[in-house]
């Protein structure tokens, strides 16, 4: 017998007339297929800003904690000096170093070497730690192109770290060079 059916069962029938099940399984699929790229984009967008953020903001140890690192009072205590608040940069100092140093000797100290204290700030690195004490030195570049090394002493003391002592100096070897 030679008979050949119509229809194969190894290919698909041939539509030459437009199914409106098929039109709208196809439109939910690119509807479904274009969710899933949005949600895509927005989970790579949100996991990058929150590494970021990690990195960018030191985190103390216990993530969520609100209370500030060393390192972060040390860019607080240096942006308060650009702003010229010295009020507020002198409050980050611990109770014994205001003991030490009166308000009014710190204010003398920083406007007598203001071109020194306006800075941008290059690099933190901590040589010395422990729990409750950190060493940290800065190095910064002032507003007339000099090069400083800073090195912070920080204490914590019930929940927050403070600035123990400071130490200024011009940074050994790199005197002189600019590099953003």
């Amino acid at each position: 017998m030679d008979e050949t059916s119509p229809i194969s069962p190894l290919e698909p029938p041939a539509h030459d007339a437009f199914d409106p099940r098929e039109d709208a399984v196809r439109h939910r699929r690119a509807k479904s297929l274009r969710r899933l790229k949005r949600l895509l984009v927005f989970g790579c967008a949100l996991f990058t800003l929150t590494v970021w953020l990690f990195i960018r903001l030191e985190m103390p140890p216990g993530y969520f904690s609100l209370m500030p690192g060393p390192a972060r009072v040390v860019r607080q205590h240096l942006e308060a000096l650009n702003r010229g608040q010295f009020r507020e940069a002198y409050q980050l100092f611990s109770p014994n170093y205001q003991r030490e140093v009166s308000f009014e000797l710190y204010r003398q100290l920083v406007v007598t070497h203001a071109a020194m204290f306006h800075t941008r700030l290059i690099s933190v690195r901590s040589p010395l730690s422990s729990a409750n004490r950190v060493v940290l030195e800065a190095r910064l570049l002032s507003s007339d192109g000099e090069r400083y090394l800073a090195r912070f002493t920080l204490v914590r003391s019930g929940d927050r770290w403070w600035i123990d002592d400071l130490r200024w100096g011009a940074d050994p070897g790199r005197r002189h060079i600019i590099a953003t």
